[in-house]
C-alpha cells in the first residue's frame, strides 16, 4: 500500500497537483480513491495527509541519522549502517537529552 500511495503522489505531483503549499485536495482525494479501490479499504484524503505527515517525520530521523559521524546510507540493502557499536549508543544518547 504505501508504494501504490508513493507511485500515486508522484503521479499526482507530475500532473501539477502540488504547490509549495502543499498537496491539493484534488491530489488527496485522488490518492484516496485509488487507494480504497486498490485495496479495498475505506482511505480519506485525511488519512492520506496523516501519513504524508508521518513520512515527514521518519525521513527527519533518517536525515539526522545519516548527519552524524559514523552513519552512512547502504544503497544495496536501502538501509542505514553504523560503523561502531559506540557510534549508535552515542546517538541514542544524545538523541534522548
Amino acid at each position: 500500500m504505501e508504494r501504490v500511495l508513493a507511485d500515486v503522489l508522484r503521479d499526482q505531483r507530475n500532473l501539477g497537483n502540488k504547490g509549495d503549499g502543499g498537496w491539493k485536495r484534488s491530489a488527496l482525494n485522488a490518492v484516496a480513491t485509488v487507494l480504497s479501490t486498490s485495496f479495498n479499504v475505506n482511505v480519506t484524503s485525511d488519512n492520506i495527509k496523516n501519513r504524508i505527515k508521518l513520512w515527514r517525520s521518519w525521513y527527519g530521523i533518517v536525515s539526522d541519522i545519516l548527519g552524524q559521524s559514523g552513519f552512512d546510507w547502504d544503497g544495496t540493502k536501502h538501509m542505514i549502517t553504523v560503523e561502531n557499536e559506540n557510534a549508535w549508543n552515542e546517538y541514542c544518547t544524545v538523541s534522548i537529552l
